[in-house]
């Protein structure tokens, strides 16, 4: 099971969805039977028709390095 595995099985069991928003760490360990480390925060956010959530990865080591959308 991967993670877009868990998102079809929230979409469709509203049961899993209200756990995995609920106790994200609990339900993504046993659903894909990992150990997740103990400083690891996880937020679930569910979008809605007026809701549009954008997640900013970490910068790369060496931004001047990086390639974005206006870099040449």
């Amino acid at each position: 099971m991967e993670l877009s595995d868990l998102i079809k099985r929230a979409w469709q069991d509203a049961d899993f969805k209200q756990q995995i928003l609920s106790d994200p760490r609990a339900t993504i360990e046993e659903a894909l039977g990992v150990t997740l480390p103990a400083g690891l925060n996880i937020y679930i956010h569910e979008q809605t028709p007026t809701d549009l959530h954008l997640v900013l990865p970490m910068p790369p080591e060496d931004p001047e390095a990086a390639s974005g959308p206006n870099s040449a």
